[in-house]
C-alpha cells in the first residue's frame, strides 16, 4: 500500500488547512487536477462515507468535484484519502466574524443558489442536513459551493444537527418529517444571519440545550431591509424558519417562485437598516 509520504512526495505546496475527529484537510498542488484539497479520513465510517458517495457519484453545481480516492498507510494505519477540486474562495463564517454583511441583492443571490442546490437534492433524494456558514464558501467570482455530506441518520434520541441551524423536526429525530423542508429551514436561517449579523437562535443563548429551547419557541424577529419595500423577502425568510415543515415551502421549487415574487417588489440601494 502507498505511503502517505508517497502521495505527499507526489504533490507540491502542501499546507495543513485543519485537522478533526474524523479526517485532517490539506491544500496541495497536483501534477495533473491543479489546486486540489487532500482530505484524509482517520475512520471511514458511515458518516465518512456517505460524504465521498454522494460527492463522488453525484454532479453537483454547487458542490466540489471528487478528483480520486484510495487508501495510504498514514501513522502506522490504513486511511482513506480523497482529493478534490480546491475552491479559490472564503468560508462564509470568516466574513460574518468580520462583521461583513450582506447586501440585499447579496442575499438574494446567495438564497437563489442555495434554493437550486437544494431543488437538486431533491432530484436525488438526499436531504444535507448540516447548511450553515461553516460548510458553505463563496468563491472568487460569486458562486456558492456547499461542502460536508457527512450527517447522517442515527436511531438516536436526539439527530444529528448543529444547534442554531438545525430545523425542529431534525434535532427531535422526527425521521417521518425530515425531507428538504428541514435544509429550506437552515438555508433561511443562514440568509437572515447574513443579513442581521445575527443567528436568531444561538445569539444570547447560554448553552446546547438553550439553542434548542429558543429553535422550538422563539420566532425571529422580522427587520426592515432596506430596498424590501413590501417586506416579502423578509417574508420568504420567515416562512422558510418556521417551526413546522407545514408552515414552509412545501419544496425547494414553491420556495423559488416565492423568491421571483418577491423580486419583483425589491429596490437594489444600500444595505439592510
Amino acid at each position: 500500500m502507498l505511503d502517505f509520504t508517497d502521495l505527499e512526495e507526489s504533490l507540491s505546496d502542501v499546507t495543513q488547512l485543519a485537522r478533526g475527529g474524523q479526517k485532517v484537510v490539506y491544500s496541495a498542488t497536483h501534477p495533473t487536477f491543479g489546486e486540489i484539497v487532500l482530505k484524509l479520513f482517520f475512520k471511514t465510517d458511515a458518516r465518512s462515507q456517505r460524504e465521498i458517495d454522494i460527492s463522488a457519484e453525484t454532479v453537483f453545481d454547487c458542490v466540489p468535484k471528487i478528483y480520486e480516492t484510495g487508501h495510504v498507510t498514514y501513522v502506522g494505519s490504513d486511511t482513506l484519502y480523497v482529493i478534490e477540486q480546491r475552491v479559490d474562495g472564503e468560508e462564509l463564517r470568516k466574513r460574518l466574524v468580520r462583521g461583513e454583511w450582506f447586501t440585499l441583492k447579496e442575499a438574494v443571490d446567495f438564497i437563489e443558489k442555495g434554493l437550486a442546490f437544494i431543488q437538486q437534492l431533491e432530484k436525488n433524494n438526499i436531504v444535507h442536513r448540516d447548511i450553515k456558514p461553516e460548510n458553505i464558501i463563496v468563491s472568487a467570482d460569486g458562486k456558492v459551493y456547499f461542502l460536508d455530506f457527512g450527517i447522517t441518520k442515527t436511531e438516536a434520541l436526539i439527530g444529528p444537527h448543529t444547534p442554531g441551524y438545525a430545523a425542529p423536526e431534525q434535532f427531535n429525530n422526527l425521521k417521518n418529517d425530515i425531507d428538504s423542508r428541514a435544509d429550506l429551514f437552515s438555508i433561511g436561517v443562514v440568509t437572515y444571519e447574513c443579513l442581521s449579523g445575527k443567528n436568531p437562535f444561538s445569539e444570547g443563548a447560554t448553552s446546547h440545550l438553550d439553542i434548542l429551547q429558543r429553535t422550538e419557541t422563539i420566532t425571529p424577529v422580522s427587520f426592515q431591509i432596506q430596498g424590501d419595500t413590501q417586506q416579502q423577502f423578509m417574508g420568504l425568510l420567515s416562512s422558510l424558519m418556521g417551526k413546522f415543515p407545514s408552515r414552509r415551502p412545501k419544496n425547494a421549487a414553491q420556495a423559488l417562485d416565492w423568491l421571483s415574487a418577491a423580486k419583483a417588489t425589491l429596490q437594489y440601494e444600500g444595505r439592510n437598516q
